[in-house]
């Protein structure tokens, strides 16, 4: 019976490449890739200074382009020598910005439905003050009003005064409205409860406001100043042409 084969003594495969052959190849690689050296290389360097550099560039003119972060620097319609741009609002703006206005002080006296109170605060729906001119109701608004006032054949207490709502130093009430607020408020009470007056515009109350009594004035009105003051009558409406006369048989 044979012996069994003898693994310890199987004949080990010699190595395909000897280390003389591995050292040759190792030696052509260094031959062809250079040892690296220290320090830095210049290229890395100046991509990074060029990237600096514009990013320092870039932030200067930002800076210098800002226009103040105001989005109106983009709008084509700006015009710098003219200042900012205003935008001019709508009839339905205005009576919309009174309302608020409204709410915020006058509802106080003559309520939410704008017929006031019996005796103490006189109505504004269907005022006769209301729709009629708007000088004498501007004037009102500005310096306030005293005394008793008759308004649609009703008298009201001269112990509830109408404050002035402009900026009148040394006056009692201090709210301190432009001219643009009161022509909102006006327009809003003019338009409201029925009421068809016209818009009060701010260039009407600046007119008025500028008025030589009116300006300086630090007292309120009473009734007799404001009926003797005239006011303008409403603009007539145009005529209607006649119709064109039709022949007869025609």
């Amino acid at each position: 019976m044979s012996a069994p084969p003898n693994n310890s003594a199987a004949h080990v495969e010699q190595s395909g490449a000897s280390d003389e052959s591995l050292q040759a190849v190792h030696a052509a690689l260094l031959h062809h890739n250079p040892e690296p050296r220290e320090g830095y290389s210049l290229l890395p360097l100046g991509v990074l200074g060029f990237m600096s550099t514009m990013i320092f560039v870039c932030c200067i003119y930002f800076v210098h382009n800002r226009g103040g972060f105001n989005p109106l620097v983009t709008d084509g319609r700006l015009n710098p020598s003219s200042g900012p741009v205003e935008t001019k609002l709508t009839d339905a703006q205005i009576v919309k910005k009174g309302q608020s206005l409204f709410n915020q002080t006058c509802i106080q006296c003559h309520q939410a439905t704008g017929l006031g109170v019996a005796g103490a605060y006189p109505p504004l729906a269907g005022s006769d003050w209301v729709n009629g001119g708007e000088e004498r109701l501007i004037r009102i608004v500005l310096d306030g009003l005293k005394d008793p006032v008759t308004v649609s054949g009703a008298q009201f207490s001269s112990s509830n005064k109408m404050p002035n709502f402009s900026a009148i130093p040394g006056t009692e009430f201090a709210y301190n409205w432009n001219d643009d607020k009161i022509s909102y408020v006006l327009s809003y009470v003019r338009q409201e409860w029925g009421n068809k007056a016209p818009i009060v515009t701010g260039d009407a109350v600046k007119a008025i406001h500028a008025l030589p009594g009116v300006a300086d004035r630090k007292t309120p009105w009473t009734q007799a100043e404001l009926l003797a003051i005239p006011v303008a009558p409403p603009a007539p409406a145009a005529a209607t042409p006649p119709a064109a006369a039709v022949p007869a048989g025609k």
